[in-house]
């Protein structure tokens, strides 16, 4: 595998994250975000977001957290969360490969 310029990595479609590399059982993913997902949980998985270009707020049932670009924030597992932005973003998506990427709920 040759090096990756995230810069130019096309994303065309809104909250469809994308493969960009496996590392051993992990998966790296980049995903373009603009408005609220719906509410979900994934029961065995944690989920990390970096956020790369633009604010995405991470909501949780105990409240939310405010990330602007090149700040990170883990969801454990078992937590019902949904991430949201006000204008588009990109994030990259760190959490093992068998995560189903939409949510379990």
């Amino acid at each position: 595998m040759g090096k990756i310029n995230f810069k130019t990595k096309e994303i065309p479609e809104i909250w469809h994250p994308y493969e960009i590399a496996y590392v051993d059982n992990i998966a790296i993913r980049m995903a373009k975000l603009k408005g609220a997902y719906k509410w979900h949980v994934h029961r065995k998985e944690d989920e990390f977001f970096i956020v790369v270009k633009g604010k995405v707020w991470i909501d949780t049932e105990e409240g939310s957290v405010e990330l602007r670009e090149w700040e990170g924030y883990l969801v454990k597992k078992g937590v019902r969360h949904r991430s949201r932005t006000e204008e588009e973003a990109i994030v990259l998506l760190i959490e093992p490969i068998v995560t189903k990427t939409k949510g379990e709920e």
